[in-house]
Parts: structure tokens; C-alpha cells; sequence
């Protein structure tokens, strides 16, 4: 993450404040099938996603536009729902981050995106 990507910088403010959340740390590294007990996780799960992955792929670059930072930290909860049954303690937990991704983004969104307008033209 170069220093002049203020884009990005806000983007790892949204994402900190998700982590930080009491909730976060569940989220915080990719699900282990085995350690867990569900072999069949990437039966119904085709594209796995973490906070620490995007941390990582943030860092290194790896993720270019705001874009596709939403639709990482989406991906991840939505993932979690989707796994898990409505009832189940994972999937209220990811409900509520992904409110809270939401709040915090679209309060950020218009800033995030100007910055990447003027920084990629």
C-alpha cells in the first residue's frame, strides 16, 4: 500500500473497526474445515474469505480497488450466513458485522472513492 493510496488507508480504517469489534476475531483468520468439523465446507463455500486475508491482500497490493475491498469483507460475512443456519451463533454474529461494515462504509464511501478516482487517473 504505497502512501499516497488514501483510498486504501481509509479502506484499512473500515476493516480495523470491523476486527475490533467483540465479534471480530472469529472472522479474523480463514475457516479451518478440519480443525472445525465440516468437511463439507467448501462443498457450499466456492470462494473462502477473511478479514486477515484482506488485511494481507490490502498490505500487498492485492486488492485495487474499493470495489473489490466491498466485495471482500461481503464476501466474508455473507459466507458465514450462508454456511451457517439463521439461528446458528455465526450467523448473528456475521449479521452483525456486516451491519457494521455497512455503516462504516457508507459513511466513508463517497471519500473512498473520490481518492480512487483522483489516484487512478
Amino acid at each position: 500500500m504505497s502512501g499516497k493510496q488514501e483510498w486504501a488507508k481509509k479502506c484499512m480504517a473500515v476493516l480495523k473497526a470491523v476486527k475490533a469489534h467483540k465479534h471480530g476475531w472469529i472472522f479474523s483468520e480463514p475457516v479451518d474445515p478440519i480443525k472445525l468439523q465440516i468437511p463439507d465446507y467448501f462443498d457450499v463455500i466456492q470462494r473462502p474469505m477473511d478479514l486477515g486475508t484482506i488485511k494481507t491482500n490490502m498490505e500487498n497490493n492485492k486488492i485495487t480497488s474499493p470495489e473489490q475491498f466491498k466485495e471482500d469483507m461481503m464476501t466474508t460475512f455473507q459466507n458465514a450466513m450462508r454456511y451457517n443456519p439463521a439461528n446458528h451463533d455465526v450467523h448473528i454474529m456475521a449479521k452483525t458485522l456486516m451491519e457494521l461494515f455497512h455503516n462504516k462504509w457508507d459513511s466513508q464511501e463517497d471519500a473512498i472513492m473520490q481518492k480512487w478516482r483522483y489516484e487512478t487517473t
